[in-house]
């Protein structure tokens, strides 16, 4: 409130409130709020009649600062009484008691005032603290605007992300009405705003503060597409900035509820941004270490089949060694002569297999090796197997290095 709305000055008319119902409250009112209001009207129509003043001096009689009307009140009525030595005595006392209920007046609106932040706070940690519980990006970025007016007592609540010099809108919340909130934010991506000069989110950018808007029909540095799909009169906005740079912004107002928003609205709006910037960075770093966490469980697994894959092999490999000792000295007698007996036991494609096979080509390698049909290269293994008395291929191409090796040594 500007000070021509506050100030009494002694020798001016003073213009009456209008009823404590029709003021704009910062907050919905309790029934203790209005009886405050009530008693706030009582002491105002008591200063007037007792100061001799036939008008409250305001904006069309609508007050948002009732502390600051019953403190002008108060200290115009102390002035009063100091410099009244030529007062009646009747007219003296009713001053004086009209001090005393000025100054209770003022008092337990303060306090109220105090409680009306607290609970608003209190609100607001409850709200931050659902959404701290989310692990998903996209799911708090949905759910933002719907926690903002459940936690600080707006009516619509849209989220912008900030890219590439742009507001680009990210989820919009309207209560009662999804279609309407899908429709503006229908408008509101269909009509990104450049982050020029002349915008108040630049300026918000530039100087990392939130902002009122009382006059959104009138005022140019608003987005007139977006101000407009929402018919808004009014709103405050606020930068979100967990470290420092400012990555979107909160925009809300009270819109179901017909009156403008204030300076309260303003601070609560900037609490929820400042707290909502750290839940989203946390949420981001949660899925970032999700993804890694996923994908190194991949290599793990994939490094644990590989390793489950060589030792098969090896099992494989020592079962061949540790097999009837017998049976392998017949055959290594039966092919003493290393590879002459060899030769004589596997035909010469049957051997050219066999290398292929030891040097790890496969099927299709060996058919294209020696030009000839997977069909055969299986025929040629498998008599291959038979005559070496081998149960797979590795057991086969193990002998035939042993074989082998037995050759090379005589």
């Amino acid at each position: 409130m500007d000070e021509s709305t506050t100030r009494i000055p002694a020798d001016a008319a003073l213009e009456r409130p209008a009823p404590a119902a029709a003021w704009p409250p910062r907050v919905p009112r309790s029934a203790h709020d209005a009886r405050i209001g009530v008693r706030v009207v009582d002491a105002l129509d008591a200063a007037a009649r007792l100061l001799e003043w036939d008008l409250w001096e305001g904006d069309d009689g609508e007050h948002e600062d009732t502390v600051a009307l019953v403190e002008v009140a108060r200290s115009v009525v102390a002035e009063r009484i100091r410099a009244g030595a030529d007062l009646e005595r009747a007219h003296l006392v009713a001053l004086c008691d009209l001090l005393v209920t000025l100054e209770d007046l003022r008092r337990e609106l303060r306090d109220n005032e105090v409680d009306e932040r607290l609970r608003a706070l209190t609100g607001v940690q409850a709200g931050l603290g659902r959404l701290r519980g989310i692990a998903s990006v996209s799911t708090i970025l949905d759910l933002a605007p719907q926690e903002v007016c459940r936690s600080c007592g707006f009516d619509r609540a849209i989220l912008f992300r900030v890219q590439n010099s742009q507001l680009i809108a990210e989820a919009v919340h309207w209560e009662n009405d999804p279609d309407g909130a899908a429709t503006l934010l229908q408008v509101a991506r269909e009509n990104p705003a450049d982050l020029t000069h002349m915008l108040l989110e630049t300026e918000m950018i530039r100087r990392r503060i939130p902002m009122l808007v009382a006059d959104a029909k009138g005022d140019p540095r608003v987005h007139r597409t977006i101000a407009d799909a929402a018919d808004t009169h009014s709103y405050v906005a606020a930068p979100i900035m967990p470290e420092g740079r400012v990555i979107g912004f909160l925009h809300a107002d009270r819109y179901l509820q017909q009156r403008d928003v204030d300076e309260f609205d303003r601070e609560m709006l900037w609490a929820f941004a400042e707290g909502f910037g750290y839940a989203f960075e946390r949420t981001v770093l949660t899925e970032r270490m999700r993804a890694q966490r996923d994908q190194v469980r991949s290599m793990v697994q994939s490094t644990e089949q590989l390793m489950n894959e060589l030792c098969d092999t090896e099992i494989a490999v020592s079962h061949v060694e540790g097999e009837d000792s017998a049976g392998v000295g017949r055959a290594a007698a039966m092919l003493a002569s290393g590879p002459s007996r060899l030769d004589q036991l596997l035909t010469r494609r049957e051997v050219e297999v066999i290398k292929l096979m030891a040097a790890g080509e496969t099927n299709a390698g060996i058919a294209s090796r020696l030009v000839i049909s997977e069909g055969t290269v299986k025929s040629h293994a498998k008599h291959i197997l038979r005559k070496l008395r081998a149960a797979n291929r590795a057991e086969a191409v193990s002998r035939y290095l042993r074989i082998s090796a037995l050759g090379d040594q005589q």
